[in-house]
């Protein structure tokens, strides 16, 4: 089963008191999330915890030969159940009655930008959290990379395409299909140094197919500060070739991105207001593959 990824799709119909300060928040704050795209929303309608049904049963892909007059196989699905419990996250800008009078709009809507980005990069620090704690396999990178000549080269503390593939084939034995790679930039920075991606830059497709810059394998490339530089991860998004309910997992919300103004008369400032309450969960931490030993600057 393949699964969208989707960028957030909240309504708050309390952000109906103020429309277009609302709009604008999160205007400001969908572009700059990027490991959220990975999990599926999930909204909570009702209660204060969501439960999630889970696959556990074999993945296999096969069905055996069945001899004459023997009873068919039975196949039956077992399945567990995760419990997840959305937290609170918020933070507020107060803004001067001086700044409002004074400034420049510009400066007004920079307090803005900042207030939608620290929220933002909350928002994926904690979903890269869930990813990188629930990583199913991790070893350390050896840097090496095959040569267009045939001589297998180390570059140290990078991340060599035999580690790239290694991973790769770690999530493939679960009949999984990998996706997706999350570097910080440092790391990036480092891959895109090979020879295999510098060379194809120059030459076209005839090195790596699929994509300089943006895709690697045909898995898309996420670049992002919110994973930890020295680690690097090769994951599926739930993509598999046996069509089995497998999603990496969830993002769970509870309370959509609220915005809200509270005017503080004894700081004769105003207060503006972003809450919200998730949580990610990873339900497949066998699809994620986790790459250390990297340069960290």
């Amino acid at each position: 089963m393949s699964f969208y990824r989707d960028a957030l799709t909240w309504v708050d119909t309390a952000g109906i008191g103020y429309p277009a300060l609302h709009q604008k928040l999160v205007e400001l704050t969908m572009p700059a999330l990027v490991v959220k795209q990975l999990l599926p929303e999930v909204p909570l309608v009702a209660g204060k915890s969501f439960t999630i049904a889970k696959q556990k049963g074999s993945r296999s892909v096969g069905i055996s030969e069945i001899t004459e007059g023997a009873e068919i196989p039975l196949d039956f699905t077992p399945y567990s159940y995760v419990n997840v419990i959305p937290y609170k996250k918020g933070l507020r800008e107060r803004i001067s009655r001086e700044n409002i009078e004074d400034l420049y709009i510009p400066v007004i809507e920079d307090q803005l930008r900042r207030l939608a980005r620290r929220m933002a990069y909350a928002i994926d620090l904690d979903c890269m959290t869930a990813i990188a704690s629930a990583a199913g396999s991790a070893g350390t990178a050896t840097g090496k990379s095959l040569s267009a000549t045939g001589t297998e080269f180390t570059i140290a503390g990078g991340l060599g395409t035999k580690d790239i593939l290694s991973g790769k084939a770690l999530i493939e034995s679960y009949n999984a299909i990998p996706d997706s790679i999350i570097l910080n930039p440092i790391n990036a920075r480092d891959m895109y140094y090979l020879p295999q991606f510098s060379l194809y830059g120059e030459y076209g497709e005839a090195i790596v197919k699929g994509g300089f810059i943006g895709t690697v394998y045909n898995m898309r490339v996420y670049v992002t500060t919110v994973c930890s530089a020295g680690s690097a991860y090769i994951l599926s998004t739930g993509q598999n070739v046996s069509a089995a309910y497998a999603p990496l997992g969830f993002f769970v919300i509870k309370r959509p991105l609220m915005t809200d103004i509270q005017v503080q008369k004894e700081f004769d400032s105003i207060d503006v207001m972003l809450t919200t309450r998730f949580s990610p969960v990873v339900m497949c931490g066998e699809f994620v593959c986790k790459k250390i030993g990297l340069n960290t600057s």
